[in-house]
């Protein structure tokens, strides 16, 4: 019994020991920790939002248009006999471009001429006989009835001469027709025939246009239609060329297939640079809201959510944004930020919310 309690008294022993010892090593190393050196704040660079009015933009796809364009198709049938204009070429209102041979219209005209001569004559014989009745009703040698007939004759006779008349007058028309000339004064854009081509009033032989004033013309979804109105400024930024100031010409009055309005936007071609089909953007104003603006570094990217760090109390704050917009290297946002807060723009990689930081710099209001 003796030796039950000797044994038990070692164990307890034995297990005193160790916890002491284990004690011990726990409260060395917690020591080693206590002294080792604390890592030091990260040192950054602040500025002050600045407060602004922000427009908002809706931006679309951009077409440039001619305002004035037309494809001429001849009014009459044959082949190309000649061709006076090329591509690229500048004409004038009123310029031959082509000639289509005027062979049936010619004859049509000489055959309707003598057609007139003869119709001529004989009206000109229903009238002699006409006057001559007349001449004899008046002294009653012959009867009213046969009067009548006479001026009957001869205004038949008249009314199939002026109707021959017309005709030629058509086939004249005809004829000048064969000539194709310029509608308006323009660039003759394309060529479609060639000497010898056989055209009818389907074919097209030419695309004209004028370049100056040329349209812009882009589509928008239906809620931005109280944004719009009929000489409203509007800027498009032409690629190659540059932003570009117009006022709105044109607003659809109906949906088109895409259920979007559509607009056309003026804009002085002057200078000639701007080219039917070029593309561009159009910047329509929809809304005005404050913001603040900020170097476009200062934002961060967690996800699906914007960020920036402000110094409160010398630590580091994380305030969710809201992007308006961006350009030129600034961002503009909406949140949790006043015009006096300091806003981390250096060393974030190595900042976190809530770490202590150190302002190395006076702030300075972004620009």
């Amino acid at each position: 019994m003796n030796k039950k309690v000797i044994t038990a008294i070692s164990v307890v022993v034995i297990i005193a020991v160790a916890f002491f010892i284990l004690k011990s090593i726990e409260k060395k190393s917690k020591s080693q920790t206590d002294q080792r050196p604390q890592k030091p704040a990260p040192a950054v660079k602040v500025i002050i939002p600045e407060k602004q009015e922000v427009p908002i933009y809706y931006t679309a796809n951009a077409v440039l248009q001619a305002k004035t364009s037309a494809k001429l198709k001849p009014q009459v049938s044959g082949r190309v006999e000649k061709i006076f204009a090329e591509e690229g070429s500048f004409v004038k209102a009123g310029q031959p471009l082509a000639v289509i041979q005027p062979e049936k219209e010619e004859y049509q005209i000489e055959s309707q001429l003598a057609v007139i001569n003869q119709l001529e004559a004989n009206y000109l014989n229903k009238k002699s006989i006409y006057e001559r009745r007349k001449q004899l009703y008046e002294k009653e040698l012959i009867a009213k009835e046969e009067l009548d007939n006479a001026k009957t004759d001869m205004e038949v006779a008249l009314n199939q001469l002026n109707s021959a008349k017309a005709t030629l007058k058509e086939y004249k028309r005809q004829k000048n027709e064969t000539v194709i000339r310029a509608p308006f004064d323009g660039y003759l854009d394309k060529r479609y025939v060639s000497i010898g081509d056989y055209v009818d009033s389907q074919k097209d032989m030419f695309y004209i246009l004028k370049l100056n004033p040329i349209w812009a013309v882009f589509e928008l979804p239906q809620q931005y239609v109280k944004n719009l109105s009929l000489g409203k400024e509007v800027e498009i930024d032409v690629d190659g060329i540059g932003a570009v100031k117009g006022k709105i010409d044109y607003i659809s009055s109906s949906l088109n297939e895409n259920n979007l309005i559509v607009v056309k936007v003026l804009l002085d071609n002057k200078d000639g640079l701007l080219r039917e089909n070029m593309y561009g953007k159009a910047k329509i104003l929809v809304d005005k809201v404050e913001g603040y603006k900020l170097p476009e570094d200062a934002v961060q990217l967690a996800g699906n959510d914007n960020f920036v760090y402000k110094v409160v109390d010398s630590k580091a704050e994380k305030v969710l944004v809201n992007v308006l917009k961006q350009e030129y290297g600034y961002v503009y946002v909406s949140g949790d930020l006043k015009q006096d807060d300091k806003v981390i723009v250096s060393n974030l990689m190595n900042v976190k919310h809530g770490m202590p930081v150190k302002v190395i710099q006076q702030p300075e209001v972004a620009k």
